[in-house]
């Protein structure tokens, strides 16, 4: 059996049994039991368990990263008036139409990366993807000045950024399942962008009390 061979088996045994029975409760001789190998190869190909889960979330995490790169890429040339929406589909498509396929394994993951509050796994995500989000909020700061928004303070801007992540989350673990995942995401971008220009286009008037 090659190298690639043997660490996709044990990705995959990793994979299944974390999304089916949480990170903490499966064990590495579960994982080596049901990839058909021995300990050993797991410790020469991955490493340490934690360094297991991080491969795991890898494997579906930088493909779909690149997806969104890519996307972006041609977002940014959209006419202004809708240039923010593209950004926004770029953001939310693709994380979308993967949580929304037949294998569920990646939302059930991410329900036990959540629920198991997973501090660990959180901080190699953020690291590891971080310069995705910092493109995505230099393209919509860009976006939002290009159609005559003022510019958005930069931590203002990444604390919605991660508000948005959170409902994009929400919605691949409970409803993409269940409904149209390019619906979700139209839902989503209209809410997001209405929100974002809303906060950074002209200031909310401050309705007069009503006279006693």
């Amino acid at each position: 059996m090659t190298d690639t061979n043997t660490s996709s088996k044990i990705l995959d045994a990793a994979e299944t049994l974390f999304a089916n029975q949480g990170f903490h409760a499966t064990t590495l001789r579960q994982i080596t039991r049901t990839a058909g190998v021995n300990l050993a190869a797991v410790h020469y190909h991955l490493g340490s368990k934690q360094a297991l889960v991080h491969a795991v979330f890898e494997r579906y995490l930088d493909d779909l990263n690149r997806q969104r790169l890519r996307q972006l890429e041609n977002a940014v040339t959209e006419a202004s008036g809708r240039r923010l929406e593209r950004i926004l589909e770029a953001l939310v498509e693709p994380a979308l139409l993967l949580g929304g396929q037949d294998d569920r394994n990646f939302a059930r993951l991410l329900v036990r990366a959540f629920a198991e509050n997973d501090r660990d796994l959180h901080r190699f995500v953020r690291d590891r993807y971080s310069h995705v989000m910092k493109r995505f909020a230099a393209a919509i700061s860009e976006a939002l000045e290009q159609a005559g928004e003022k510019k958005p303070d930069d931590a203002e801007l990444r604390r919605q950024l991660d508000f948005i992540v959170g409902a994009l989350t929400y919605a691949m673990t409970y409803d993409a399942g269940d409904g149209n995942p390019t619906q979700v995401a139209a839902s989503l971008v209209r809410f997001a962008a209405t929100a974002l220009r809303g906060t950074h286009g002209s200031p909310a008037l401050t309705p007069e009390p009503a006279e006693a």
